[in-house]
């Protein structure tokens, strides 16, 4: 036997404690693994809403009157009958659509039995000056709309409060969330807000993102963490043991053998 092959016989694994590295290992890896957890809840999620989207979207609406208002009622589809509020449109800022700043035009809307919605009109691009508000074209007279039901899964992500006062005229804001308006203008509203079809009267730029991440990209993060999971790992296991030298060892044997035939 050579020497080599007697040293490699004679290095067996040993662990080589590090507490260092297994301290941070012991703090780090929970959050991996739950990060990569987290993001697959994530997907299927978003999963779930884009499919409940599709099934609803393809019904015929129903007529409003008949919705409770109640959870559960997500991208239902609903004809509306009513009166636009043509005084106040509220614009939500940052909306941006094909790289251009705009606004989502936010209308009350009184309904033909007396209840109060608020009405998601589209987008319209905003002016380079900020000061300088578009112009939102009235719809006088009741009219009939469709569209689906909608309420942001999470919460709204706020730069500052809104300030804003109960006069005419269209007001800047960052969140439409109908409990947050109902508090400002001190009036019931329906839970959820309705988002016209693209031929509704009142309608202008239609068309949203269901989902601000596609569920596929969830996936992806997933996988990513659960990669730096099994990396931490990995190191781990070297820096706490004598596993490369042991691999290394071997590997230097495995070529003597090769080299002797």
């Amino acid at each position: 036997m050579s020497e080599l092959t007697q040293h490699q016989a004679d290095v067996s694994f040993q662990w080589q404690w590090n507490w260092k590295v297994l301290l941070f290992t012991a703090i780090f890896l929970p959050i991996t693994v739950s990060l990569a957890l987290w993001q697959l809840d994530r997907a299927d999620e978003k999963k779930l809403l884009l499919d409940m989207y599709h099934q609803r979207g393809v019904a015929e609406p129903v007529v409003f009157g008949a919705v409770l208002d109640q959870s559960g009622s997500e991208y239902l589809r609903v004809r509306v009958t009513g009166t636009y509020d043509n005084r106040s449109p509220l614009l939500l800022d940052n909306r941006v659509r094909r790289g251009r700043p705009g606004y989502e035009v936010i209308s009350l809307f009184k309904t033909s039995t007396g209840q109060w919605i608020l009405v998601n009109r589209g987008w319209i691009m905003g002016n380079g000056d900020r000061a300088v508000l578009p112009e939102i074209d009235d719809v006088d007279g009741e009219v009939t709309l469709t569209g689906y039901l909608y309420r942001s899964p999470g919460k709204q992500l706020m730069l500052g409060e809104d300030n804003w006062q109960v006069e005419v005229g269209p007001k800047i804001i960052q969140n439409a969330a109908p409990e947050v308006v109902s508090k400002k203008i001190n009036l019931p509203l329906f839970s959820y807000t309705l988002r016209l079809d693209a031929d509704a009267q009142g309608v202008l730029e239609a068309g949203w993102a269901l989902v601000s991440v596609q569920p596929e990209k969830h996936t992806g993060y997933a996988v990513q963490w659960t990669a730096l999971a099994l990396v931490l790992m990995v190191l781990t296991l070297f820096a706490n043991s004598n596993l490369g030298c042991v691999i290394s060892t071997r590997r230097r044997v495995n070529r003597e053998k090769i080299s002797d035939q």
